[in-house]
């Protein structure tokens, strides 16, 4: 049905790309480019998910010494998240995976904290998270990734009143879309209204267009999987059928979205509806993406090797990461 062993080897080079430059004190060395909080923050959910506990710790370990502010939030610098531009305006993107990390290792000591310092970001009155985070210009957006994202980690933190807000948010922001067969737009404003006028050169964290290519894809693909996630723990349907419809638009998509490498959550949240629904259409879409990250891994293991150092070390984590979880939602459908 699907070859997916090869989904695992790929990820395993990724690991012991990673594995590679890792030292004793956890850190992945001392070069100026690595030191960045966008190199290290998914490393540690990798690594326990791929059953390198110890290295998993010591990289927690590390990111707690090097990147924890006293505040609970993780920077490479004051007021400076990453070199990664994206993170300074997704502000608490990273930490929502160090959170999810260190709560799977038991490293309670950090995830309780990291999770207030999160929990803060919620804006209550209508559902979603804050892009800039709790500690940001305090223009109020809110945004589907970061939304998502951080309901996920509600999910896993036991926090279900505020992932049912986030879905809900997800569920709204569909219907508030103009005309979703051309693009769907990702944020609201403080009022919960549609956010239309885009800044400039902003637009990929604005809009995903269903008809240009080289979409920040991974924009819709994370809203799938964690509404999927949501109405496992909630038995509500309104969740799995904005699953659905994120889904449709990520099918009706005329760009590249099937051989993009930042369709990586797309197939991620297309194998988890699959295993929902059975639809052969989420299966095959899942399929197609991974096998196509798995012909762009780099030789040595690595991925995106022509990128700075705070991408191809981001990227080869998450990479791994989801063609793992790839084959292991794939595999129930045996």
């Amino acid at each position: 049905m699907v070859d997916r062993t090869r989904y695992e080897q790929a990820a395993d080079r990724g690991v012991r790309w990673l594995t590679e430059w890792l030292f004793d004190d956890g850190s992945y060395g001392v070069h100026s480019e690595i030191d960045d909080l966008a190199c290290y923050y998914k490393s540690p959910y990798l690594f326990q998910l791929s059953g390198r506990a110890r290295q998993a710790m010591q990289l927690l370990e590390f990111i707690r010494r090097r990147f924890m502010c006293p505040d609970h939030d993780f920077v490479t610098a004051a007021h400076h998240k990453s070199d990664n531009a994206a993170f300074n305006e997704y502000w608490v993107y990273p930490n929502g995976w160090l959170t999810m990390g260190a709560q799977r290792m038991g490293r309670f000591d950090i995830a309780y904290p990291a999770f207030e310092y999160l929990r803060s970001a919620h804006e209550p009155g209508q559902g979603g998270f804050l892009t800039s985070g709790p500690c940001g210009s305090g223009d109020g957006e809110t945004d589907a990734l970061t939304t998502a994202h951080l309901g996920l980690v509600c999910l896993h933190l036991g926090d279900l009143p505020r992932a049912e807000g986030a879905g809900r948010w997800l569920a709204r922001l569909l219907t508030l879309q103009p005309d979703s067969r051309t693009g769907l737009f990702l944020r609201r404003d403080r009022s919960g209204h549609l956010i239309r006028d885009i800044p400039r050169d902003k637009a990929a964290f604005y809009l995903v267009s269903a008809r240009e290519p080289n979409q920040a894809y991974f924009m819709i693909g994370y809203p799938i999987a964690f509404l999927v996630k949501l109405y496992e723990a909630t038995a509500d349907e309104v969740y799995l059928t904005a699953a659905r419809d994120y889904f449709e638009f990520a099918f009706s998509c005329e760009g590249n979205l099937r051989s993009s490498p930042t369709s990586h959550k797309v197939a991620w949240g297309a194998a988890v509806l699959a295993r929902i629904s059975n639809d052969h259409r989420c299966t095959e879409l899942a399929v197609t993406i991974a096998d196509h990250l798995v012909t762009i891994q780099d030789p040595s293991g690595a991925w995106l090797v022509d990128q700075p150092a705070h991408t191809t070390f981001d990227q080869t984590a998450e990479i791994s990461i989801w063609l793992q979880e790839i084959s292991a939602e794939l595999s129930r459908l045996q």
